[in-house]
């Protein structure tokens, strides 16, 4: 028996056993409680799966045979040989048909066999059998128009399109161009030199998947040469500057030569325009018989479908150079305070060309601006000052410099710098007047400081009006034990705030430093006197001096 009729015999007998009713020896096998399903996308391409439903008792193991039906009518379907798996690839050839599954459960009592139900139709997958093409001619300003190709697979297709531009032969070189979703196109100097091509795309429906193809690409399209941009000129208009030419933008296709040629103008109005002898290449000098003239460019392309010049516009007109002047002063702003910012502006320059303007900053010694020296690296805009600039004047000297020479002037002097911190109260000093007693100082209060660091420095004096102070080495600290040294002396204390104020002193006491008092003998009934404890005031200062006959230090009063 030839293979084809044996199929067709197998499928005929699996069909009427799918109709007739179970018979005894079934009976004894597993029973269906609920049908096979199938799942999965019905389109070519895809897999179905397909479960064996539910049964009693559990089968031991199932079989599977996959149908192929020409509609939703259970008469019209054939058995697909060798489909005996679970699952099921829907190819090609099953677009446009329906399926089901029939499963086969098996136990030691027998087999029994159910059918899934017959599902919807398969989508198609469309597919070309004449590819789309372009026609027209491939000139700036034709119209090309898209076909749409041939197709099988697909039912009522709906079509879309869409022009792509390529810059190479490589399509993947190719993109969209916008808006370009007709079966027509017009050629516009955008695409001169560059390959078309066309995509043509079929929507989806109830019928067939989506497809797509693209056309064949086009030869490279054609055009004389077309201006897009025009020439343009760069470059300062003055004697002995270089004035510099772009061809601006042409499309042409083939690719065209190029020559250009300067003018000269005697007004704007471009018919007094002629042309410059020898003057053929993309840069010009300004001479000095060219003032009072204005200038442009005459650019011409050219190829073998025709030439097309595209003059630049006017340039300004043609000036003598000048040496850098200055017209407003340059300035100086802000408060000659430590811990304050000095802004600067450069003022107004002329000059041709123009000028660029370098800023120096001077510390002086005085208010005149007499003696004033560079403050290295100081070129920017703005100085900030600091505690060590006390006392001093600020400046800036500005240089203006062209290729024509340089000019420098100076700005506003500032000064003096004074301190941010201003003292309020002077510090004070505490202790008794005599050798070996340890002194205290209190120190001042000033406004204006930020994080104070204070400083101290004893000072041993020849009078109590301060003449002839000088520092006592190493006594640096807020307390100081009196010296044999300073015996006949007067001390006070020098106090201040490290890099933010002047140095501020305590008052001098009018009484010298006198000599370690010996000691009494002291018997046992003095030994053990009584001791008290008195307060003592000086202006806004309070000490308390404890003792068996405590007196107040020199200036301080009993309260």
């Amino acid at each position: 028996m030839r293979k084809g009729t044996f199929t067709r015999v197998m499928t005929l007998l699996a069909l009427l056993f799918s109709l007739l009713p179970i018979t005894a020896a079934q009976a004894n096998g597993p029973v269906s409680n609920s049908a096979p399903t199938i799942s999965g996308t019905l389109a070519v391409g895809q897999t179905l799966a397909s479960t064996p439903g539910n049964w009693t008792p559990a089968p031991a193991s199932y079989t599977y045979q996959w149908w192929s039906c020409s509609s939703q009518v259970l008469a019209t379907c054939t058995l697909i040989s060798g489909a005996t798996n679970s699952t099921y690839t829907l190819n090609a050839s099953d677009g446009g048909n329906y399926f089901y599954v029939q499963v086969t459960a098996l136990a030691a009592s027998g087999g029994t066999t159910a059918n899934s139900a017959i599902t919807g139709r398969v989508l198609t997958q469309p597919t070309i059998t004449v590819a789309p093409a372009i026609t027209g001619s491939l000139l700036v300003g034709t119209t090309l128009s898209l076909s749409s190709g041939t197709w099988s697979g697909a039912t009522a297709p709906a079509y879309s399109y869409q022009w792509q531009k390529c810059s190479t032969s490589d399509v993947a070189t190719c993109t969209n161009i916008a808006g370009a979703t007709a079966t027509t196109f017009i050629l516009t100097s955008a695409e001169v030199g560059s390959y078309l091509r066309g995509q043509v795309v079929i929507s989806a429906n109830t019928f067939n998947l989506a497809g797509s193809t693209f056309s064949a690409l086009t030869n490279q399209i054609s055009s004389e040469p077309i201006n897009t941009a025009l020439p343009t000129i760069t470059g300062l208009v003055a004697v002995d500057e270089v004035l510099t030419a772009t061809r601006g933008t042409f499309a042409a296709f083939p690719v065209p030569t190029f020559t250009q040629q300067w003018q000269t103008c005697t007004s704007t109005d471009i018919t007094t325009c002629a042309p410059i002898d020898g003057a053929t290449t993309l840069s010009y000098t300004v001479k000095e018989g060219d003032v009072g003239k204005y200038f442009r460019i005459m650019v011409t392309a050219t190829n073998n479908l025709g030439v097309k010049g595209s003059p630049s516009a006017l340039t300004a007109v043609a000036i003598k150079t000048a040496l850098p002047a200055n017209a407003i002063a340059p300035s100086i702003t802000g408060a000659a305070i430590d811990r304050q910012t000095l802004t600067l502006s450069t003022g107004a320059w002329s000059g041709v060309p123009a000028p660029t303007v370098v800023s120096q900053w001077q510390v002086c010694t005085d208010a005149a601006g007499a003696n004033c020296t560079d403050i290295s690296g100081a070129t920017s805009n703005t100085l900030k000052l600091t505690f060590a600039d006390l006392g001093k004047y600020f400046r800036v000297k500005a240089t203006a410099t062209n290729r024509i020479g340089a000019v420098s002037t100076n700005s506003n002097l500032l000064g003096p710098v004074v301190a941010a911190t201003k003292l309020e109260r002077a510090p004070s000093t505490f202790g008794f007047l005599q050798v070996g007693q340890q002194w205290t100082a209190t120190p001042g209060t000033w406004s204006g400081a930020i994080t104070p660091t204070f400083g101290f420095q004893w000072q041993r004096c020849a009078d109590e009006k301060g003449a002839n102070c000088t520092d006592i080495a190493g006594a640096t600290k807020k307390e100081y034990s009196i010296q044999a040294a300073d015996k006949g002396s007067y001390i006070r204390v020098k106090n201040w705030i490290v890099d933010q104020s002047l140095p501020a002193y305590s008052e001098i006491l009018a009484v010298k430093i006198a000599a370690k008092p010996e000691l009494p003998k002291v018997n046992a009934a003095s030994a053990t006197a009584k001791r008290t404890t008195i307060t003592c005031v000086k202006g806004k200062t309070t000490r308390t001096v404890s003792g068996t006959a405590p007196k107040c230090p020199s200036g301080f009063k009993k309260k």
